[in-house]
């Protein structure tokens, strides 16, 4: 199935082509800017959340962390299985998936919007989808795995930048009230979204290696503070690998800094392939790298340290001629929020102290706070 949402047109099969199309003007909600008396009272819990919206509104933060709180603000308003955010990107000037909840493996043709984006940037209004009304929508919702969906546009300065989509497995999950509420919700974070997108530009060069392309230390620990917040109202997991080149010093006084800042270069690009939209990759200094996995389990996170693992150990690093090849290894350590610490410099302790062990343990491999505690534990009894 190949999905073209530049064009609005899609190539499918024969049974798809046979669906009854309505046009994208059904699918668009009418809503207000204001709440009747009626809506106010049956949706008051609702709207104590818009109002808790409101009131951190002038508080600064990234934009990626104001949509992922948008996110969450939602979610206390309407259930969902699974969203995407969507918001204009300005470093690369396109669209960005910026906010995935409930999809581990983004399909590659939706990470730069889908017909649902599209529409919501056409007709500024909420849209509301289910499952055997049009082609395009039946397409986006089996790639998601669901039966219905809301979308609600994102507007800074009378624009849309982008667009909240939710999910859900059952058909017809969401009613008109929902999009109310959720347009209500979207104009109160105008202000929020227009500050954080005017500073994203500056954010983005302040946080970023200039060596490397990667995030930032301090980037690094904001989104750990933030994503450790997100994992206690959620209840959810998260795991922090502590990665370290093996013997690079070494590597450094044979070939010099020029090449040894390639390999630098080399091993970032390696870090990020195939990572979820949703990880952050960062440098911690030196030749150390640390990446965030939020709702990811320890046996989740030995298989990305492994994956990590072998690749920098295939890989072929090239130290300043294609005649010389220089082959490395990485040692990693891993900790898992709330199993091995509840707080952030705990955690990031207990990860170090896991990569400490890989190494004494003779490198090239992933190590687990887990079992230095079960060792200890052992030895003591």
């Amino acid at each position: 199935m190949v999905l073209s949402w530049e064009s609005g047109h899609l190539a499918m099969s024969a049974n798809l082509n046979n669906l009854e199309s309505f046009p994208p003007e059904r699918f668009v909600v009418e809503v207000s800017s204001e709440l009747d008396e009626k809506t106010v009272q049956r949706h008051w819990h609702e709207i104590n959340i818009i109002l808790r919206l409101g009131m951190v509104a002038a508080l600064p933060m990234q934009l990626d962390a104001a949509l992922n709180m948008l996110c969450d603000f939602a979610s206390e308003m309407v259930p969902f299985d699974a969203g995407l955010i969507y918001f204009w990107e300005e470093s690369c000037e396109q669209m960005a998936l910026r906010t995935v909840r409930g999809i581990y493996d983004i399909p590659p043709e939706l990470l730069r919007g889908n017909i649902l984006n599209f529409w919501a940037n056409k007709f500024g209004r909420p849209l509301s989808v289910r499952k055997g009304m049009q082609a395009q929508t039946d397409a986006l919702l089996a790639e998601v795995g669901a039966q219905s969906a809301l979308a609600v546009p994102l507007v800074t300065n009378n624009r849309v930048l982008g667009s909240m989509q939710l999910f859900s497995r059952t058909p017809q999950a969401f009613h008109a009230g929902h999009a109310q509420l959720l347009w209500i919700l979207s104009l109160v974070a105008e202000n929020i979204l227009n500050r954080e997108h005017a500073n994203e530009g500056l954010l983005t060069f302040a946080f970023t290696d200039y060596l490397t392309g990667l995030k930032t230390r301090g980037y690094f620990e904001q989104q750990l503070d933030l994503e450790l917040k997100r994992c206690e109202r959620r209840k959810s997991q998260l795991s922090l690998l502590m990665l370290d080149i093996d013997y690079f010093k070494a590597l450094n006084d044979r070939h010099g800094h020029h090449v040894g800042d390639q390999v630098l270069r080399d091993v970032a690009s390696l870090l990020t392939k195939d990572m979820r939209e949703v990880d952050t990759v960062a440098r911690y200094g030196g030749e150390e790298f640390v990446i965030i996995l939020p709702e990811t389990t320890a046996f989740s996170a030995g298989k990305v340290g492994q994956r990590i693992r072998r690749s920098i150990e295939r890989a072929k690093f090239f130290a300043g001629t294609a005649n010389t090849v220089e082959r490395l290894t990485m040692s990693i350590g891993v900790a898992i929020y709330p199993h091995d610490a509840r707080f952030k410099r705990d955690l990031i302790e207990r990860a170090d102290a896991a990569l400490y062990d890989a190494k004494s343990r003779g490198r090239n491999q992933v190590s687990f706070y887990s079992d230095l505690t079960t060792q200890t534990t052992r030895e003591a009894g």
